[in-house]
């Protein structure tokens, strides 16, 4: 059976430039990193819309048979944005738990 996660960070006072900055470091971190065969990572930018679209974070989308193995990418990519944060100068940035289906 095949599973998706699904995890949403929150960088406050980024521009949507920055945010793509964000998703292209985390994109070629997956490139270096081993993905089990059948498994799949999608990345992607967060967006409000409300009088306009306003990027917020980023998206985090893992899918697979193997709850364990998600669950360890997942960990993998969510120490990467903290790692990023900080090497960045980012101050603000929340992550919510993983949510699993």
């Amino acid at each position: 059976m095949t599973h998706v996660s699904r995890r949403e960070c929150l960088v406050a006072g980024l521009k949507n430039e920055e945010i793509n900055f964000l998703v292209q470091e985390l994109r070629a971190f997956l490139k270096e990193e081993k993905i089990a065969e059948g498994y799949s990572v999608n990345i992607y930018k967060d967006f409000v819309g409300c009088c306009g679209a306003a990027p917020l974070g980023v998206c985090i989308e893992i899918e697979g048979s193997d709850e364990k193995i998600i669950e360890d990418l997942d960990q993998r990519v969510y120490a990467k944005i903290i790692e990023i944060c900080e090497r960045k100068g980012i101050d603000y940035h929340k992550c919510y738990p993983v949510t699993i289906i």
